[in-house]
């Protein structure tokens, strides 16, 4: 019991003194802290703790907390965001870190003293532009970025508005004097001039706009962009949208301005529309269809006519068109797209305007040369035609039975003058005469031709002088000879449209098979060119290798080199296998004879086991400078087909064909 007794007096001494050592060495680390909220450990303090050898001050007060137990932390509370702009002269810091961990800022102790929580309060002075700060607290840290502005501009004006159409606004810029001050706005830059100076050494600067009129609605032209350069400082602030109301001066019905016949539409008298691609296809103007039909006309760039506020609305292919309907009778589009790739194309503008209340026409010329005869008209305004080959008639799936027209017959819009004669020579080798008739709204310009279904293309477009000239292509003359085709085409110009190419493989069932569309197009073409080449005729190509030629390169290609023949070179595909043949297409009457030989020369080779003859509306064959022929040299879906398509010797017999058919095709138009 004793010896119990000892050993716990023993045990209840040793805690004692335990705790009594503890008390006074917590007191001792409490006169360590100086008045800066740092630790200020003595060298021999830290030699007795540490192996290695002492640290500096600096060094130490970096030190993270090593007291086991204790977590580091550090938190910077204000500001709020660690990268802004500001116009203040200074910024204050205010954050928190255990109260033994030193503070750096940008690599300096912070001065500043903190609390027994570790709080701390930091003001720093900003310079102009951009100020960085880096806090750090043991192996913690926090970077601000903190730009101050140098104040330019002071205010402008307007920051947002709305305007009539056509008027004169004033905008204005409160900034320092002897700045440069500018405002871009709908496209074009003015310089602001100063006014008047106040006393804080600002200026106000001044300028205006013109907003433009003749819009058919509300215009969101945008924001205006004010800008101040002084010294090496610059300044730029936006305003909101700027928006021109649409035009006051649209009359949404004048009969007095349509001719009272069936053939024109009321469409207003306010709207002007022009045409300002190359060519505009037109569509009827009594539906809401854009549907491709051979005896509507295109329209060339700059033709004018009043047009439809509303417009219809066409989808397809997941594509958008909208069509306006002109006075003439005729809808065109407003803008369509080209492909591939996709672009949209503005085909007619509109806006406010008056046009004349009729028309004049006076012959100028009447030219012929070795390809083509050219009719040159003098107009008062550049007013829409209707062109027709006369008479014809079509099929309801516009084939042509016969091609029986005889005559050209051209309908000049809300003319009611019509000076001049148009005299045609003995030698002309399309017309035989020419007859002005005068009608009740208009005139037309009747062109009889010398053979029925003696016509092979034509064109129209107005000058650099602003006339309106039509072009006619004459029957190109070939020389019988004796080599495998029985003809020499020299002075024969050709087109191969080579279909598709580049980032168009074209037909999807082409590219399960070894070779794709665009491929074999290519190298049958280039067949036909070397068999053509060999006759004497000159021969262009779409494209020469796998490059992407869109809708709008190939028919501007056509109508710029206006050949004597266009010849379209495709493979067919459908989702049935047992469709097979050649297939054969033409769009215009006039390319009826053109398209018939090729067909028959190709099918005798005994490649196909059938063949399709009709009309088709492809985009080339649209063109009308000269007959242009569509070719679908079988089925790519069709395993027969598709021997003969990868063949090389069954394509050299599909070129040899299709020269024949060229071939017969010049002749029989001697």
């Amino acid at each position: 019991m004793k010896k119990l007794f000892i050993i716990i007096s023993c045990a209840v001494l040793g805690v004692i003194l335990a705790l009594t050592a503890a008390f006074f060495t917590i007191k001792s680390l409490d006169k360590v802290i100086d008045t800066s909220g740092t630790a200020s450990h003595t060298s021999s303090l830290a030699a007795s703790t540490n192996s290695e050898p002492p640290k500096t001050e600096s060094e130490a007060e970096s030190l993270p907390d090593k007291n086991p137990g204790v977590e580091l932390f550090f938190s910077i509370t204000e500001p709020k965001s660690r990268k802004f702009t500001t116009k203040s002269e200074s910024v204050t810091f205010k954050g928190s870190t255990n109260i033994t961990t030193g503070v750096f800022l940008n690599g300096k102790p912070i001065k500043q003293a903190r609390n027994i929580h570790g709080d701390f309060t930091v003001t720093e002075k900003l310079e102009y532009g951009n100020n960085k700060f880096v806090f750090r607290a043991g192996e913690f840290s926090q970077t601000f970025n903190i730009t101050r502005k140098y104040t330019v501009i002071k205010n402008y004006s307007p920051k947002s508005a709305t305007y009539d159409s056509g008027k004169k606004f004033t905008v204005s810029v409160t900034a320092r004097k002897n700045a440069t001050v500018t405002a871009t706005f709908n496209g074009k830059k003015i310089t602001l001039n100063p006014e008047n100076t106040t006393n804080d050494g600002f200026a106000k600067f001044k300028g205006s706009f013109t907003l433009p009129d003749g819009n058919l609605t509300n215009l969101n032209l945008g924001k205006i962009k004010f800008k101040a350069e002084y010294k090496e400082f610059t300044e730029t602030y936006y305003s909101k949208n700027i928006i021109c109301k649409k035009d006051k001066k649209i009359t949404k019905s004048n009969n007095a301005v349509t001719p009272n016949d069936s053939d024109y539409i009321n469409v207003g008298s306010g709207i002007i529309t022009e045409i300002v691609a190359p060519q505009a296809e037109t569509f009827s103007g009594k539906g809401s269809k854009d549907i491709s039909k051979p005896y509507y006309n295109y329209l060339p760039k700059g033709t004018l006519d009043y047009g439809s506020a509303e417009y219809d609305t066409v989808k397809r292919d997941g594509d958008t068109y909208k069509l306006i309907t002109l006075r003439c009778g005729k809808k065109v589009y407003k803008y369509r797209y080209d492909k591939p790739p996709k672009t949209k194309v503005t085909v007619a503008k509109q806006y406010v305007g008056t046009l004349p209340d009729h028309n004049e026409l006076s012959v100028a010329a009447l030219e012929e040369t070795q390809s083509n005869t050219v009719l040159t008209l003098d107009t008062l305004w550049k007013a829409p035609f209707d062109f027709k080959l006369k008479k014809q008639s079509y099929n309801s799936d516009y084939t042509v039975s016969d091609v029986t027209f005889s005559y050209v017959d051209i309908t000049f819009c809300y003319a009611t003058k019509f000076d001049g004669e148009v005299k045609i020579s003995k030698d002309n080798p399309l017309f035989k005469k020419a007859k002005i008739i005068k009608n009740e709204y208009d005139y037309t310009l009747r062109l009889y031709l010398k053979k029925q279904g003696g016509f092979y293309g034509w064109d129209a477009y107005y000058n650099k002088s602003g006339q309106l000239c039509f072009e006619f292509l004459h029957p190109k003359k070939i020389t019988l000879c004796d080599n495998k085709y029985g003809a020499d085409l020299s002075g024969v110009r050709i087109l191969i449209d080579v279909g598709h190419g580049g980032i168009d493989p074209g037909t999807a069932r082409s590219t399960v098979r070894k070779y794709s569309e665009a491929s074999r197009n290519l190298y049958l073409a280039k067949l036909l060119k070397a068999e053509l080449e060999s006759i004497g005729a000159t021969v262009y190509m779409t494209r020469e290798n796998d490059k992407t030629c869109s809708s709008d390169y190939k028919t501007e290609m056509l109508r710029k080199l206006k050949p004597d023949y266009c010849i379209a070179i495709h493979h067919d595909s459908n989702n049935s296998s047992r469709l097979n043949g050649i297939g054969v297409y033409y769009y215009y009457p006039f390319s009826k004879n053109a398209a018939e030989y090729v067909l028959d020369h190709s099918f005798d080779t005994g490649l196909y086991k059938d063949k399709t003859f009709k009309w088709h509306y492809y985009y080339m064959s649209r063109v009308s400078v000269c007959p242009v022929v569509l070719t679908e040299n079988g089925y790519y879906s069709n395993d027969y087909d598709y021997a003969n398509i990868k063949s090389n010797s069954a394509n050299a017999q599909k070129a040899n064909a299709l020269t024949k058919g060229i071939v017969e095709y010049f002749s029989s138009i001697q």
